[in-house]
């Protein structure tokens, strides 16, 4: 890490930790390898994006790839903790005004668990930077990240639904009473029916 880099993560991190009057008690959770705890609503808030909507989105579960793609579509900072959420970044008060119903925000009131600022590479279960903080106020805009969940809703709920309707086709194939069923004489089939009830609630 150069002097200017190493300038540059300090002046990050005392930004960060800014939100406490502790930053002593953050410092150190980073320094033995834990998140700091920090509030939202200050500098910051954070929208809590599930990872099934982000991956969606995305279209990759890969760490790299899916950072890669938050950094280009978002240019702001993302948490990850892995296996749960990712929480973009975005400015201070977006909590008042959020609409999408995609995922909650924490806004003033609320904690984080916030990685160190050099925690970048990708970990099993330690909350890491998917998308680092490259400067002080740099955060993610708030329609880019309804408009990417939004976008991995559509796609979870297209999935869903075309995985339903092969379930009623394939089941079709083997179960006469469906096969030959008309509007005028429908299947008895009940194992047909729940098919067909989890196909019809899938649809987008």
């Amino acid at each position: 890490m150069t002097q200017s880099a190493s300038g540059t993560d300090t002046a990050i991190s005392r930004w960060l930790t800014s939100t406490t009057r502790h930053p002593d008690i953050a410092e150190q959770d980073w320094a033995d390898g834990r998140p700091a705890i920090l509030r939202t609503g200050i500098l910051y808030d954070a929208v809590r994006m599930p990872v099934q909507l982000v991956h969606a989105a995305v279209r990759s579960t890969v760490p790299v790839e899916v950072a890669r793609a938050l950094a280009e579509v978002l240019d702001g900072p993302v948490v990850c903790h892995p296996g749960a959420w990712y929480y973009a970044l975005v400015p201070a008060g977006t909590c008042e005004i959020w609409m999408s119903p995609c995922a909650a925000v924490r806004g003033r009131g609320g904690w984080l668990g916030v990685p160190r600022v050099d925690r970048t590479e990708p970990a099993p279960v330690d909350p890491y930077w998917a998308v680092a903080v490259e400067r002080i106020n740099r955060l993610c805009s708030p329609a880019a990240v309804a408009e990417l969940l939004h976008t991995g809703r559509e796609r979870c709920e297209g999935r869903e639904h075309s995985a339903a309707y092969i379930a009623v086709l394939e089941h079709a194939e083997e179960c006469t009473a469906c096969a030959t069923a008309t509007t005028a004489a429908p299947s008895t089939c009940t194992v047909g029916a729940r098919l067909r009830e989890v196909e019809r609630r899938a649809r987008p």
